[in-house]
């Protein structure tokens, strides 16, 4: 499915920047603003997901119809509330990449930008698509994409074969499990009949703990 984006958040790409809060030159937020710009007018933004119950077991949560467990103890405890959830998945489409990699060759700090700009952009995709997932259910899950806590990276693996997001919205995957276009996020959503508190926001869940410029630099890229 299409999705129109208009606008993302300005303060997200700043710190994406490592921006700490100073003065910024008007040249540069001429840049940024020039590149905001290109970015939605470059950018297809696609999404796709699927809705499976739950069955919770012993071993952990699987997804009933199919022979797949949800990998780890995080999405095990994310879900314990949960009778069903949404695999998603979202991207920005190629026109992007495209853009980045010929500012690469004339501008290294356009490039740079413009590559801020598309994590800001498919945030604000995932948060549409989690928007309308909220009209199929009273209350959701954090979003939870592999590589997050304790669940493996490869298990991009199955999320983009049970999504077929290669026929779907052209999402594929690298031999390293590195979607391609590279702004392209999966995750798992739960669906929830009461508000759910228990929450895996935070640096402590991330797979980028070690080597985080943004928490070297006392900051997190959460919102």
């Amino acid at each position: 499915m299409e999705l129109s984006l208009t606008s993302f958040r300005r303060e997200e790409v700043l710190q994406y920047l490592h921006w700490r809060g100073g003065e910024i030159p008007s040249e540069v937020n001429a840049q940024i603003d020039s590149c905001i710009a290109e970015t939605l007018a470059v950018i297809q933004p696609r999404y796709t997901y699927r809705h499976f119950q739950l069955h919770h077991t012993p071993e952990g949560v699987s997804l009933c119809d199919t022979d797949i467990l949800l990998p780890g103890q995080d999405i095990r405890s994310l879900l314990a509330d949960c009778q069903s959830c949404v695999l998603m998945a979202a991207t920005l489409g190629a026109g992007l990449e495209v853009a980045i990699r010929r500012a690469q060759v004339r501008d290294l700090t356009r490039a740079v930008i413009l590559d801020c700009c598309g994590s800001a952009a498919i945030e604000a995709v995932c948060d549409a698509v989690e928007q309308h997932i909220c009209t199929h259910a009273t209350f959701l899950t954090d979003r939870f994409s592999p590589g997050y806590g304790d669940m493996p990276i490869d298990f991009q693996y199955e999320l983009v074969g049970l999504l077929d997001t290669a026929r779907q919205i052209g999402l594929t995957l690298t031999d390293s499990y590195i979607l391609m276009p590279r702004k392209s996020v999966t995750a798992i959503i739960g669906f929830a009949k009461q508000p759910q508190t228990k929450r895996f926001r935070g640096c402590a869940y991330c797979s980028m703990f070690e080597n985080c410029t943004f928490r070297k630099a006392g900051k997190t890229c959460g919102r």
